[in-house]
């Protein structure tokens, strides 16, 4: 019993050195296009009249959702039914 211990810590102090190494290894700062870059999506801002924002706004609240997961949407969809994505 008291040697699975031992393996158990041994095997958990390494990992842990391990990690500590790969961390002091990369201590550049990260630019923002790297993270850019990293991010499977992307943020983007739009300035919309306010006609349009009031019916984003009370179309997501009818749908029970955000309105920028409202927005994702309707973007998605409009670019499917223009044929630029697939």
């Amino acid at each position: 019993m008291f040697r699975t211990r031992y393996t158990s810590v041994s095997l958990l102090e390494s990992l842990l050195q391990e990690l500590q190494q790969q961390l002091t290894a990369n201590d550049a700062p990260i630019s923002a296009g790297q993270v850019a870059e990293a991010a499977d999506s992307e943020r983007l801002n739009v300035t919309l009249p306010s006609g349009v924002m009031n019916c984003l706004k009370q179309q997501a609240l009818k749908e029970g959702r955000s309105c920028s997961s409202l927005a994702t949407f309707l973007i998605e969809d409009g670019l499917r039914r223009h044929t630029f994505l697939s």
